[in-house]
Protein backbone atom coordinates (compact mmCIF):
# COMPACT_ATOMS: atom_id res chain seq x y z
CA UNK A 1 0.00 0.00 0.00
CA UNK A 2 1.39 3.40 -0.76
CA UNK A 3 1.68 5.94 1.98
CA UNK A 4 -0.71 8.18 0.05
CA UNK A 5 -3.14 5.32 0.23
CA UNK A 6 -2.62 4.41 4.09
CA UNK A 7 -2.87 7.78 4.58
CA UNK A 8 -6.16 8.26 3.07
CA UNK A 9 -7.52 5.08 4.50
CA UNK A 10 -6.67 6.17 7.90
CA UNK A 11 -8.18 9.62 7.15
CA UNK A 12 -11.42 7.97 5.91
CA UNK A 13 -11.46 5.32 8.69
CA UNK A 14 -11.44 7.84 11.50
CA UNK A 15 -13.31 10.99 10.31
CA UNK A 16 -16.58 9.37 8.26
CA UNK A 17 -19.80 9.29 9.29
CA UNK A 18 -19.24 5.84 10.00
CA UNK A 19 -17.74 6.69 13.68
CA UNK A 20 -20.66 9.35 13.90
CA UNK A 21 -24.25 8.87 15.00
CA UNK A 22 -26.62 10.25 12.76
CA UNK A 23 -27.82 12.94 14.80
CA UNK A 24 -24.38 14.05 14.75
CA UNK A 25 -23.41 13.13 11.06
CA UNK A 26 -26.81 15.47 10.29
CA UNK A 27 -25.32 18.23 12.73
CA UNK A 28 -22.09 18.05 10.96
CA UNK A 29 -23.65 18.37 7.33
CA UNK A 30 -25.81 21.45 8.18
CA UNK A 31 -22.79 23.37 9.99
CA UNK A 32 -20.73 22.84 6.80
CA UNK A 33 -23.85 23.50 4.42
CA UNK A 34 -24.51 27.07 5.84
CA UNK A 35 -20.78 27.99 6.15
CA UNK A 36 -19.44 27.92 2.57
CA UNK A 37 -19.44 30.65 0.48
CA UNK A 38 -20.61 33.02 3.46
CA UNK A 39 -18.77 36.86 3.92
CA UNK A 40 -17.55 37.78 7.17
CA UNK A 41 -14.84 40.43 7.58
CA UNK A 42 -16.25 41.97 10.72
CA UNK A 43 -16.31 39.15 12.69
CA UNK A 44 -12.57 38.86 11.81
CA UNK A 45 -11.88 42.06 13.19
CA UNK A 46 -10.67 43.37 9.84
CA UNK A 47 -11.24 47.52 9.88
CA UNK A 48 -11.61 47.11 5.86
CA UNK A 49 -12.12 43.98 4.89
CA UNK A 50 -11.86 44.77 0.91
CA UNK A 51 -7.94 45.26 1.68
CA UNK A 52 -8.17 41.40 2.95
CA UNK A 53 -7.90 38.00 0.98
CA UNK A 54 -10.41 36.44 -0.43
CA UNK A 55 -9.61 33.23 2.02
CA UNK A 56 -9.77 35.53 5.07
CA UNK A 57 -13.26 37.01 4.60
CA UNK A 58 -14.74 34.17 2.04
CA UNK A 59 -15.41 30.98 4.05
CA UNK A 60 -13.70 28.23 1.88
CA UNK A 61 -13.77 24.73 2.73
CA UNK A 62 -9.76 23.39 2.75
CA UNK A 63 -9.58 19.57 2.19
CA UNK A 64 -11.75 16.90 0.67
CA UNK A 65 -13.84 15.00 3.26
CA UNK A 66 -15.84 12.80 2.14
CA UNK A 67 -18.82 11.91 5.23
CA UNK A 68 -20.62 9.40 3.14
CA UNK A 69 -22.02 8.62 -0.03
CA UNK A 70 -24.17 11.48 -0.01
CA UNK A 71 -21.89 13.85 1.62
CA UNK A 72 -18.56 15.07 0.26
CA UNK A 73 -17.06 18.37 0.92
CA UNK A 74 -14.77 19.71 -2.02
CA UNK A 75 -11.71 21.40 -0.26
CA UNK A 76 -9.63 24.03 -2.21
CA UNK A 77 -6.66 22.22 -1.58
CA UNK A 78 -8.25 18.95 -2.47
CA UNK A 79 -6.10 15.89 -1.33
CA UNK A 80 -3.19 18.20 0.22
CA UNK A 81 -3.23 17.22 3.68
CA UNK A 82 -2.59 13.91 2.50
CA UNK A 83 0.02 14.41 -0.54
CA UNK A 84 2.10 16.98 1.77
CA UNK A 85 1.96 14.33 4.37
CA UNK A 86 3.28 11.41 2.29
CA UNK A 87 5.85 13.72 1.16
CA UNK A 88 6.99 14.46 4.60
CA UNK A 89 7.04 10.88 5.36
CA UNK A 90 8.47 8.93 2.02
CA UNK A 91 11.12 11.61 2.19
CA UNK A 92 11.98 13.81 4.82
CA UNK A 93 11.60 11.04 7.67
CA UNK A 94 8.26 11.62 9.77
CA UNK A 95 6.71 8.19 10.98
CA UNK A 96 3.79 6.84 10.55
CA UNK A 97 2.93 6.46 13.98
CA UNK A 98 3.22 9.78 16.33
CA UNK A 99 1.96 8.48 19.26
CA UNK A 100 2.93 9.99 22.47
CA UNK A 101 3.90 12.95 20.34
CA UNK A 102 2.70 16.85 20.97
CA UNK A 103 2.77 18.73 17.34
CA UNK A 104 1.96 22.18 16.28
CA UNK A 105 0.12 22.91 13.04
CA UNK A 106 0.30 26.47 11.65
CA UNK A 107 -2.37 27.33 9.29
CA UNK A 108 -4.24 24.69 10.00
CA UNK A 109 -7.70 25.82 7.60
CA UNK A 110 -10.54 23.63 8.31
CA UNK A 111 -8.08 21.08 9.62
CA UNK A 112 -7.05 18.40 7.35
CA UNK A 113 -3.72 17.92 8.32
CA UNK A 114 -4.65 18.22 11.97
CA UNK A 115 -7.00 15.80 11.63
CA UNK A 116 -4.91 13.36 10.45
CA UNK A 117 -1.86 13.83 12.38
CA UNK A 118 -4.37 13.16 15.48
CA UNK A 119 -5.57 10.05 13.58
CA UNK A 120 -1.59 8.82 13.42
CA UNK A 121 -1.66 9.37 17.41
CA UNK A 122 -0.80 12.72 18.26
CA UNK A 123 -1.80 15.31 20.00
CA UNK A 124 -2.05 18.40 18.26
CA UNK A 125 -2.46 22.12 18.86
CA UNK A 126 -3.64 23.74 15.71
CA UNK A 127 -3.22 27.74 14.99
CA UNK A 128 -4.72 29.82 12.45
CA UNK A 129 -5.26 33.83 12.41
CA UNK A 130 -8.64 33.24 10.94
CA UNK A 131 -11.59 32.59 13.61
CA UNK A 132 -13.91 30.99 11.53
CA UNK A 133 -11.57 28.33 10.39
CA UNK A 134 -10.35 27.33 13.86
CA UNK A 135 -13.85 27.67 14.58
CA UNK A 136 -14.53 24.86 12.08
CA UNK A 137 -11.47 22.39 13.46
CA UNK A 138 -12.85 22.62 16.78
CA UNK A 139 -16.34 22.00 15.87
CA UNK A 140 -14.66 19.04 14.07
CA UNK A 141 -12.88 18.10 17.24
CA UNK A 142 -15.65 17.84 19.18
CA UNK A 143 -17.79 15.83 16.52
CA UNK A 144 -15.33 13.45 16.22
CA UNK A 145 -14.77 12.91 20.25
CA UNK A 146 -11.11 13.88 20.18
CA UNK A 147 -10.80 15.66 23.78
CA UNK A 148 -8.10 17.56 24.09
CA UNK A 149 -6.00 15.68 21.35
CA UNK A 150 -6.90 18.36 19.03
CA UNK A 151 -7.43 22.45 20.42
CA UNK A 152 -7.51 24.39 17.98
CA UNK A 153 -6.53 28.71 18.80
CA UNK A 154 -7.25 31.89 16.91
CA UNK A 155 -4.30 33.41 16.75
CA UNK A 156 -0.74 34.56 14.56
CA UNK A 157 2.05 32.49 14.71
CA UNK A 158 3.87 35.60 16.23
CA UNK A 159 1.61 35.87 19.11
CA UNK A 160 1.18 32.34 19.58
CA UNK A 161 5.01 30.77 19.62
CA UNK A 162 6.01 33.27 22.58
CA UNK A 163 4.12 31.48 25.06
CA UNK A 164 5.71 28.27 24.12
CA UNK A 165 9.61 27.32 25.32
CA UNK A 166 10.99 23.80 24.73
CA UNK A 167 7.70 22.57 24.11
CA UNK A 168 6.70 20.82 20.94
CA UNK A 169 8.23 18.02 19.28
CA UNK A 170 6.97 18.76 15.70
CA UNK A 171 6.23 21.80 14.18
CA UNK A 172 4.36 21.02 10.63
CA UNK A 173 4.67 24.12 8.74
CA UNK A 174 2.47 23.53 5.71
CA UNK A 175 1.67 26.12 2.94
CA UNK A 176 2.38 29.21 5.58
CA UNK A 177 5.88 30.79 5.41
CA UNK A 178 5.31 32.62 2.01
CA UNK A 179 2.19 34.13 3.40
CA UNK A 180 3.94 36.34 6.28
CA UNK A 181 5.90 39.39 6.21
CA UNK A 182 8.57 37.81 8.56
CA UNK A 183 9.79 34.69 7.36
CA UNK A 184 12.99 34.56 9.86
CA UNK A 185 11.34 35.74 12.59
CA UNK A 186 8.49 33.48 12.12
CA UNK A 187 11.46 30.05 11.75
CA UNK A 188 13.49 31.48 14.93
CA UNK A 189 9.75 31.61 17.09
CA UNK A 190 9.55 27.51 15.57
CA UNK A 191 12.98 26.77 16.71
CA UNK A 192 12.12 28.29 20.21
CA UNK A 193 9.19 26.50 20.83
CA UNK A 194 10.61 23.18 19.75
CA UNK A 195 12.19 20.59 22.08
CA UNK A 196 16.34 19.78 21.55
CA UNK A 197 15.76 17.10 18.74
CA UNK A 198 12.18 18.15 17.92
CA UNK A 199 11.69 18.70 13.73
CA UNK A 200 9.93 21.10 11.82
CA UNK A 201 8.52 19.92 8.54
CA UNK A 202 8.27 22.67 5.77
CA UNK A 203 5.91 23.16 3.10
CA UNK A 204 6.25 26.10 0.78
CA UNK A 205 5.67 27.73 -2.70
CA UNK A 206 8.55 28.24 -3.99
CA UNK A 207 11.00 29.28 -7.18
CA UNK A 208 13.31 27.29 -9.13
CA UNK A 209 16.37 29.25 -9.83
CA UNK A 210 20.06 29.10 -8.77
CA UNK A 211 21.45 30.46 -5.27
CA UNK A 212 19.86 32.06 -2.22
CA UNK A 213 17.17 34.38 -3.38
CA UNK A 214 13.36 34.82 -2.97
CA UNK A 215 10.62 35.99 -5.11
CA UNK A 216 8.64 38.70 -4.05
CA UNK A 217 5.05 38.50 -4.63
CA UNK A 218 3.51 40.98 -2.03
CA UNK A 219 0.71 43.43 -1.77
CA UNK A 220 1.97 45.89 -5.27
CA UNK A 221 1.15 42.84 -7.16
CA UNK A 222 -2.90 43.02 -5.41
CA UNK A 223 -5.70 42.05 -7.96
CA UNK A 224 -9.20 41.86 -7.79
CA UNK A 225 -11.11 39.20 -9.95
CA UNK A 226 -14.68 40.27 -9.86
CA UNK A 227 -16.34 41.28 -6.49
CA UNK A 228 -17.32 37.27 -5.80
CA UNK A 229 -13.77 36.24 -5.67
CA UNK A 230 -12.70 39.32 -3.13
CA UNK A 231 -8.61 39.56 -3.22
CA UNK A 232 -7.31 36.81 -5.06
CA UNK A 233 -4.02 38.31 -5.16
CA UNK A 234 -0.96 40.51 -2.91
CA UNK A 235 -0.86 37.70 0.08
CA UNK A 236 2.11 35.99 -0.72
CA UNK A 237 5.17 37.71 0.03
CA UNK A 238 8.51 36.06 0.10
CA UNK A 239 8.81 33.07 -2.21
CA UNK A 240 12.21 31.47 -1.72
CA UNK A 241 14.64 28.96 -3.65
CA UNK A 242 15.76 25.84 -2.02
CA UNK A 243 18.92 26.97 -1.06
CA UNK A 244 17.29 30.01 0.35
CA UNK A 245 14.97 28.49 2.65
CA UNK A 246 18.22 25.90 3.95
CA UNK A 247 19.76 29.13 4.51
CA UNK A 248 17.33 31.10 6.69
CA UNK A 249 16.90 27.34 8.83
CA UNK A 250 20.59 27.06 9.66
CA UNK A 251 20.29 31.12 10.27
CA UNK A 252 17.69 31.05 13.05
CA UNK A 253 19.79 28.14 14.83
CA UNK A 254 18.43 25.22 13.59
CA UNK A 255 21.72 22.10 13.46
CA UNK A 256 20.12 20.80 10.26
CA UNK A 257 18.16 21.45 7.32
CA UNK A 258 17.18 19.30 4.52
CA UNK A 259 15.40 20.89 1.93
CA UNK A 260 14.15 19.18 -1.24
CA UNK A 261 14.26 20.68 -5.06
CA UNK A 262 11.15 22.62 -6.43
CA UNK A 263 8.42 19.86 -7.52
CA UNK A 264 4.90 20.11 -9.56
CA UNK A 265 3.46 23.13 -9.09
CA UNK A 266 6.20 24.99 -7.96
CA UNK A 267 6.81 23.39 -4.12
CA UNK A 268 9.53 22.74 -1.64
CA UNK A 269 9.03 20.31 0.82
CA UNK A 270 11.78 20.11 3.71
CA UNK A 271 12.87 19.31 7.84
CA UNK A 272 14.52 21.45 9.77
CA UNK A 273 16.00 19.88 13.31
CA UNK A 274 16.64 22.08 16.29
CA UNK A 275 19.95 20.35 18.25
CA UNK A 276 20.74 22.05 21.22
CA UNK A 277 19.33 25.22 22.24
CA UNK A 278 21.34 28.59 20.80
CA UNK A 279 21.35 31.85 20.37
CA UNK A 280 21.24 33.56 16.59
CA UNK A 281 22.67 37.02 15.17
CA UNK A 282 20.22 39.17 16.50
CA UNK A 283 21.25 42.69 14.07
CA UNK A 284 17.70 43.99 12.64
CA UNK A 285 15.65 42.02 14.41
CA UNK A 286 12.17 42.80 14.36
CA UNK A 287 10.93 41.30 17.90
CA UNK A 288 13.81 41.99 20.02
CA UNK A 289 12.86 39.85 23.11
CA UNK A 290 12.53 36.63 20.52
CA UNK A 291 14.16 34.03 22.60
Amino acid sequence: MSTQDFLRATFDDRFSARSLSPERTAALKRYISERIGTVDGRGEGFVDHTFQRDLSVKYHWGHNHRLDDEFTVQGRMGDRHIDIVARFMDRFGLERDLSGLTILDIGCWTGGVSLLLTALGARVIAIDEVRKYVDTVNVLAETFSLGDRLVAVPESLYDFLPKYADHFDMVIYSGVIYHVTDPLLSLRQIFSALKDGGRCFIETAGTDAPGSLCRYEGPSRFYRINDEELSRGGWNYFLPTPECLRDWCLDVGFAEADIGEVVRDERIHGVARRGAFRDFLRAGLSARNTR
